[in-house]
Formats: structure tokens, sequence, C-alpha cells
């Protein structure tokens, strides 16, 4: 019998591979009858691999979540600002401080807090503060001299810790017990009120899978918007 032959070059390859693959298992099959043995196994073809990345592909798939991700930290931004107004109205009317996340049928996912800001000794007009310490403690060099007189960095912080202490932009001598102001100085706040989320537990699988099946379409809505004319970033 004449082998069969193909057009297609590739066709003719596959054909020939297993045809000479059958024919390799005949004889081993024939060899292990004669000796009174088991055939051999069947080995299995190895596994194809993995067709390589497309190159565009890799690129719109950067490109898709580059801009998903400035999207996300955009609408962040703004839903965060919004939050705080929210949560500072509330604890001013109600005296609320947190907020439970529900999801739309009604898995609570989130709670989410209040950090209330701080305030504390800023120095304001580090000349006036420095002519102060100088005027103060004249035996002490505690100052230094650049373009203008400045309180040394490490007096500075230690000065700013005695006040923060005290809640007041003053000084105690440590010697009189005489209490004097500090000019340059002034109680402030340093750190504004800001909030944090804390996950429940599976909350964030519960998320993912909402927002997955689309039950979150409404609340992401600011990352499916057209872009804005102009936005070519």
């Amino acid at each position: 019998m004449s082998a069969q032959t193909f057009d297609d070059p590739i066709t003719q390859h596959h054909y020939d591979t297993i045809t000479e693959r059958l024919g390799v298992r005949r004889l081993e099959v024939e060899a292990a009858e004669r000796a009174g043995q088991e055939p051999p196994p069947v080995e299995e073809p190895p596994a194809a691999d993995e067709p390589a990345e497309s190159l565009r592909d890799l690129a719109v798939e950067e490109a898709a979540l580059k801009l998903l991700s400035e999207r996300v930290a955009a609408a962040q931004k703004d839903v965060k600002a919004r939050t705080q107004a929210a949560l500072d109205r509330a604890a001013k009317r109600d005296g609320v401080e947190r907020v439970v996340a529900e999801l739309p049928d009604g898995q609570q996912v989130a709670t989410i807090s209040l950090r209330k800001g701080e305030t504390g000794p800023v120095v304001v007009d580090e000349d006036a503060f420095a002519r102060w310490v100088r005027a103060t403690f004249p035996d002490q060099q505690w100052t230094e001299t650049r373009i203008v007189r400045t309180v040394k960095p490490w007096k500075a912080a230690e000065f700013l810790a005695e006040m923060d202490a005290a809640k007041s932009a003053q000084l105690a001598d440590k010697t009189t017990g005489e209490v004097r102001d500090v000019p340059g100085v002034m109680i402030k706040p340093t750190r504004a009120r800001t909030h944090a989320i804390t996950w429940r537990k599976e909350g964030r699988d519960a998320v993912a899978e909402a927002w997955r099946t689309g039950t979150l379409t409404r609340h992401m809505a600011a990352l499916m918007a057209p872009p804005e004319r102009g936005d070519a970033a």
C-alpha cells in the first residue's frame, strides 16, 4: 500500500508523524507478545506550549489598566472628600462617628470610622522664635545664624514637644517657674480630620463579586463616563 500524500506540507507532516508513531507502537506490542510480556504503556504526547502573549494584547491591556487606575484614583479622591464632609456634618449634628458600608442586598462589607484631627505647636515665624530663644537663653548655643538666626532643629523639637504637652504656646522657666509666651509659635491643626475603612470578614470578596455581577454599576458611574474633552494624558 502506497503512503498517503497531501498537498499541504503541514498536514503531510502531521500524517507522517502519526503513522510513524503507530508503526513504532505496533512493533513494541509485537515484541512484547513474543516475549510473553505486557505491552509497554502508551506515552502521552507532550502538552502543547501555551501560545506566546501578543505584544498588541499586552499593550492594550496596559493602556486600559492605566486609564482605569487614573479614573479610580480620581473617583476615590472625590468620594473620599464627599464622605469626609458628610461624616463631619453627621458628627456635628448627631455625634455620629462611623457608618456601615452595605451592598444593595444588605450585606455589610466594611465600617467607615471618623478619625479626629490633632492640634499642636507650630513655628509660624522662625525669626521671632529664634530671637526669643536667643534673648531668653543667652548663655546657651541653641540658635545659629545663617542669613537669619534660626533655632537649631533639635532644640526647636524639644521646645515644641514641651509646648505640645502643655497645649499652649508657652514655656515655663525650669529655674524660676515663670511661664513665658513664645513668639513665633501658635497652636494650630497639625493633622486634618480624616476617616478609615475597616473591612468586615469576606467584605472584600463580596464587593468584588458585586462589581463582577454589575450590582455596583450605579456606584461606579465615574469609571465608565466618557472622557472629558481634551483628556489625552
